[in-house]
């Protein structure tokens, strides 16, 4: 369970950076954040850094394919630094969310 959840993390995570790295990047996503799980200040102060080399690897895996594999799992620990940020109730709102998100992906998926 927790892989998937990582799974749908991390594909909402990066193409949201994809999508939004000319629109501000970061601090869109860590707005959307904010308004998705209620995030508090103190959290959002922790959270900006994690979320900025978040950003920085996904370039590098796009600009270098050859650091994808290697960055994989920096991705993993990035995923369990922002999990420990978050409290009990903001971790069921963000699956529920990237369960949500995940499920209208297969469905347009099977469409194709």
């Amino acid at each position: 369970m927790k892989k998937v959840i990582f799974v749908a993390l991390l594909a909402a995570s990066l193409s949201g950076f994809a999508q939004e790295s000319k629109k501000g990047g970061v601090d869109k996503m860590l707005g959307k954040m904010t308004t998705e799980l209620s995030l508090t200040a103190d959290q959002q102060e922790k959270l900006k850094p994690i979320l900025e080399e978040q950003q920085a690897l996904k370039k590098d895996s796009k600009e270098n394919p050859d650091n994808a594999e290697a960055n994989k799992a920096k991705v993993k620990d990035i995923k369990k630094r922002i999990q420990a940020i978050l409290t009990p109730e903001q971790k069921e709102i963000q699956k529920a969310s990237m369960k949500a998100k995940g499920d209208g992906k297969k469905e347009n998926e099977g469409n194709e």
